[in-house]
């Protein structure tokens, strides 16, 4: 009974352990999404900011 004890215990520890890898990593995985989603729409307002510029200055020019 004390080596069933001692294997149970050992499997029980190394599952909590697997479990708490696998959430930090979930948790890391994340964070990185959210800061890539966050980089992508910084990228895509530049982009707008930059066309709408452009068809701006474009209008102004041939007014002039």
């Amino acid at each position: 009974m004390t080596v069933l004890a001692i294997f149970l215990f050992i499997i029980g520890t190394l599952l909590i352990f697997i479990g708490a890898l696998i959430i930090l990593i979930g948790t890391f995985l994340i964070a990185v999404g959210a800061t890539l989603i966050i980089m992508g729409m910084g990228l895509i307002a530049v982009g707008a900011f930059l066309l709408i510029r452009r068809l701006l200055d474009r209008d102004r020019t041939r007014s002039h």
